[in-house]
């Protein structure tokens, strides 16, 4: 069970890592916005409110990744990392998932997102069950 809970940690960890950074360095591309950016009287440059919006997401979500990945390095530090992980993946999953029942399917790669984010929340949930059991 120890290997199958690392490779959780270190795909849940480097996937927020990769994202968080993203949207920290480049804003503009980031999935969330495609529809935004697709207007062309939308720039983003010309608005620093959402620039500021993504780059905050964007060190979260890294820092989340960060934490995540302790657990790998750390055993002492793995309950933390599994939290961590299912409260961000299925807190995202679950506002993903009632956003689509409400607001209408989202697009392909949000679909994508969130299929990703509930598989992982899901992994996550029962290494963190496994722990606690």
């Amino acid at each position: 069970m120890e290997i199958f809970q690392i490779v959780v940690l270190v795909a849940s960890g480097a996937l927020l890592v990769f994202a968080g950074m993203g949207r920290l360095v480049k804003p503009e591309g980031s999935v969330c916005l495609d529809t935004y950016l697709a207007d062309a009287a939308n720039d983003l440059r010309s608005d620093p409110d959402l620039i500021s919006e993504m780059r905050g997401a964007g060190v979260i979500t890294a820092v989340f990744g960060a934490i995540i990945l302790l657990g790998v390095v750390s055993p002492d530090f793995r309950l933390t990392s599994f939290v961590c992980a299912t409260v961000f993946y299925l807190g995202y999953a679950f506002g993903r998932g009632f956003s689509w029942i409400k607001d209408g399917k989202p697009t392909k790669r949000t679909r994508l997102g969130f299929g990703f984010e509930a598989v992982l929340g899901t992994l996550s949930a029962i290494c963190l069950i496994n722990i606690l059991g």
